[in-house]
């Protein structure tokens, strides 16, 4: 077992809080905390990962071409591993990322 700090964990390329295979040694599986203010936008894009995205707080629009998804507080979306979006936050948001690999790969 590991913990972990996600304040630590900052990335700066994404803005996002990872625990992945350089903090725990595998590759298995991820999480991932972020904030996006209002009207901010963020690539959800799971690049050949299974990804389930749980908004904590706030509300969003999902977008890809003419889709909108809106999602709400303390809802979930799944993405399937060729899937694209943008989150745009309608409201200062909170969101939780878990994804795993389907098939292995190198970062």
């Amino acid at each position: 077992m590991k913990k972990f700090n996600m304040r630590d964990m900052f990335n700066p390329k994404y803005q996002e809080y990872i625990v992945g295979s350089s903090a725990t040694g595998r590759h298995g599986v991820y999480l991932v905390f972020g904030e996006a203010a209002a009207n901010e936008e963020r690539e959800m894009t799971p690049g050949g990962h299974d990804e389930i995205l749980f908004l904590m707080e706030g509300d969003a629009l999902l977008i890809n071409g003419g889709t909108q998804i809106p999602i709400a507080r303390e809802e979930a979306v799944s993405f399937d591993p060729d899937e694209s979006y943008t989150l745009v936050a309608q409201r200062d948001c909170r969101y939780v990322v878990a994804g795993t690999h389907i098939t292995p790969h190198e970062h």
